[in-house]
């Protein structure tokens, strides 16, 4: 099976699908850029585009240093989860 890994060896950028704990407002994913977020039952999913391993990690990061808990992330299968304006501020 091969790995997925976003931006590597000048692929596309990959669709990737955060969940995390909470239901985040729009102002405290506004560094987020270019990701959509919408609440779920007490969850966020944050879905995008993300260009390389670089924007990858500093995502992760932006959210851990907030004490956001990522819940699960992974390449998203189904690019109907990304709607911008699914949050509302």
């Amino acid at each position: 099976m091969d790995r997925v890994v976003a931006g590597r060896g000048g692929n596309k950028p990959i669709r990737y699908r955060f969940v995390v704990r909470g239901e985040l407002r729009a102002s405290a994913t506004g560094l987020l850029e270019g990701l959509s977020v919408r609440r779920e039952g007490g969850f966020s999913v944050i879905t995008g585009k993300i260009i390389d391993q670089s924007q990858l990690h500093g995502d992760i990061d932006w959210l851990d240093e907030r004490g956001i808990e990522i819940v699960s992330f992974s390449p998203a299968e189904n690019p109907g989860l990304d709607r911008p304006g699914d949050i509302d501020g």
